[in-house]
């Protein structure tokens, strides 16, 4: 298996991609992988924050077709941009399938309003509505898949869901899928939380990827009652680490410490955009820092292609974090 190394950032002529979107304060990500029985392309979006942001991609891309929405869980931050997604796509195209959890009992409005909306689909479209969840008996179901690269779902299940539900952990609902082929694994991990990695890594403790979109935008776990971001990152092994990020003052994210753990690792870091941690004047920068970050997989190798960067510009990165 071949990996993207430090330092090399190139475009690849052919192969598929995925996107990281920059969103601000939020996630939202496109893949596109190769349909070779109809010679297109298979289109799967994990969260919806801007809806206009994401169909532009689409339009450029030149996608009518949508083969999967999946909303990761409920929070604003992953899916507000929903219902105006699916009303301005209806216009020049169509989605095939929804996948989603209930993961609260009382709904907020944002989440009754864009469950009203999936049954509207249905109603109207028969649009296939499917359970983000596995049986217990099943490591990863497969979601999308073509003759190299499978898309698959693999937190959480049952029993998973069951006890999320209990503590009343809407981030340990989080939908969490694994893209694999020969050349790359890629996970999309929500919001998921130390309790959920515990869960899913005991259950699955040979998982590893070379790219991981990091959890709750760079949030950074301790062993107290769940797993650790040091021992996640042990487990898994990434080479790179995707943070979608925005300036929030409640949360505050990346932290530092997450930071600072991805350096002392030797884990590429590409963050969408600049936040108060990086000590810099973000609004003569535009906020971006690598902006939309694309990954190209080919046949034999992967490439990290980011919209821009600006970290050089910096006086204080956080990616430069004094480590020694």
């Amino acid at each position: 298996m071949i990996y993207h190394r430090a330092g090399r950032i190139a475009m690849l002529s052919d192969g598929e991609k995925i996107k990281f979107l920059d969103v601000g304060h939020g996630d939202s990500a496109v893949i596109y992988m190769n349909d070779f029985h109809l010679g297109g392309v298979k289109t799967i979006v994990i969260d919806i924050v801007d809806a206009d942001k994401l169909i532009n991609e689409l339009v450029q891309s030149e996608i009518k077709i949508v083969d999967m929405l999946i909303i990761s869980h409920m929070d604003a931050d992953h899916c507000r941009g929903v219902n105006d997604f699916l009303e301005k796509f209806a216009i020049r195209g169509v989605i095939k399938k929804i996948c989603f959890n209930f993961d609260r009992r009382n709904p907020t409005q944002t989440m009754e309003l864009i469950l009203k909306r999936f049954l509207e689909l249905y109603h109207k479209q028969r649009i296939t509505i499917l359970r983000g969840i596995n049986d217990t008996d099943l490591q990863k179901r497969e979601l999308v898949s073509n003759n190299t690269t499978k898309f698959s779902l693999i937190y959480p299940n049952v029993a998973e869901e069951t006890e999320a539900l209990l503590h009343k952990s809407t981030n340990d609902m989080s939908i969490v899928c694994l893209y694999e082929n020969e050349v790359s694994k890629i996970i999309f991990t929500g919001d998921l939380e130390n309790n959920g990695w515990r869960r899913l890594l005991e259950r699955m403790p040979e998982l590893e990827c070379d790219i991981l979109k990091m959890p709750h935008h760079g949030a950074f776990y301790n062993d107290e009652n769940g797993m650790g971001t040091e021992h996640i990152l042990d487990m898994l092994k990434p080479h790179i680490a995707i943070i979608s990020t925005g300036e929030n003052k409640r949360y505050r994210h990346p932290s530092s410490d997450t930071i600072k753990l991805l350096k002392e690792k030797n884990v590429e870091i590409y963050c969408t955009e600049f936040t108060s941690l990086c000590h810099c004047d973000m609004d003569s920068l535009s906020r971006k820092c690598y902006g939309d970050v694309e990954i190209v997989v080919s046949d034999s190798d992967y490439a990290v292609k980011p919209e821009c960067s600006n970290t050089s510009s910096l006086s204080c990165s956080a990616c430069g974090v004094n480590v020694g």
